[in-house]
């Protein structure tokens, strides 16, 4: 059994205006976490960050991580950054016809990171390995990161949705919805017949938050989880996202989603399938 984790952390955009400011604390602080708490060696773990964190990078990351995993093997990806959505050219978003894109440091907007691809590379991982993924960045949202003026003073929150530069062009706004899946039931646990399982920074219908709290900047779903994880590391993924959720509660609206299969949710966090 091998434990291995690819963290991906972007501040610094290519793109003027879009920097964030929590996303590297965030890979730093899961970091701590799994060697700290759940048997990951500094050796398991593997980070990108901002320049670094390209799409190329990205993507081979992610795809090594999922193809070189065997059976048992515990593996984790956890994204903090900017996420948007482009215009569907396959055909399969029936309802907005929109894809979810994860944002690079290099975006190209022409040639993105979309959901398709995460769900073709995810559907490849050995039907025997634990993948858990946590994508602390919007999927969609009315709101986007107002543009932070030189000398001005640095807001509380700011989103991590960066909008489509064609859609504002044109006068337009679109709410997509994160990667397809089919939900059986309601709230903020999900069961859906997906290879891995997902935490999710917030609802279809908001954004997540890049944040100041308790006297640096995180991800505000990366910063209570990480201290759920310190609280109770041996919680379930539904006892860690209870108390994820309870952390987030009084200060922010978003709402995080754990979507995967049901039996998963009660087993211990990065624990072996069994």
């Amino acid at each position: 059994m091998a434990k291995r984790a690819l963290l991906i952390g972007v501040n610094e955009y290519a793109i003027p205006g879009a920097n964030l400011r929590g996303c590297v604390n965030d890979v730093h602080n899961v970091a701590g976490a799994l060697t700290d708490l759940y048997g990951f060696a500094p050796t398991d773990i593997t980070m990108l960050v901002d320049e670094d964190a390209t799409k190329a990078a990205m993507t081979q990351g992610i795809a090594d991580l999922v193809d070189k995993a065997g059976p048992g093997d515990v593996l984790y990806l956890h994204y903090s950054g900017h996420g948007s959505n482009v215009p569907d050219t396959s055909g399969d978003e029936v309802t907005d016809h929109r894809d979810e894109i994860l944002c690079p440091h290099d975006l190209d907007w022409n040639d993105p990171l979309t959901d398709d691809w995460l769900r073709s590379t995810f559907d490849r991982l050995n039907p025997a390995v634990s993948l858990t993924v946590v994508m602390d960045c919007c999927h969609s949202g009315s709101n986007t990161r107002e543009p932070h003026l030189p000398g001005a003073p640095e807001p509380e929150v700011v989103s991590r949705f960066l909008p489509n530069p064609d859609d504002e062009a044109a006068g337009g706004e679109f709410t997509g919805t994160p990667r397809r899946r089919s939900r059986r039931d309601s709230g903020n646990v999900h069961d859906v017949d997906i290879t891995e399982t997902l935490v999710s920074g917030c609802r279809d219908d908001q954004t997540s938050a890049d944040a100041h709290i308790n006297g640096d900047y995180s991800g505000a779903l990366t910063y209570y989880l990480v201290r759920s994880m310190r609280d109770e590391p041996g919680a379930t993924y539904r006892r860690l996202h209870e108390k994820t959720l309870a952390g987030l509660h009084n200060a922010y609206e978003q709402v995080p989603q754990l979507e995967g299969r049901a039996a998963r949710f009660d087993q211990v966090f990065l624990s072996p399938l069994t």
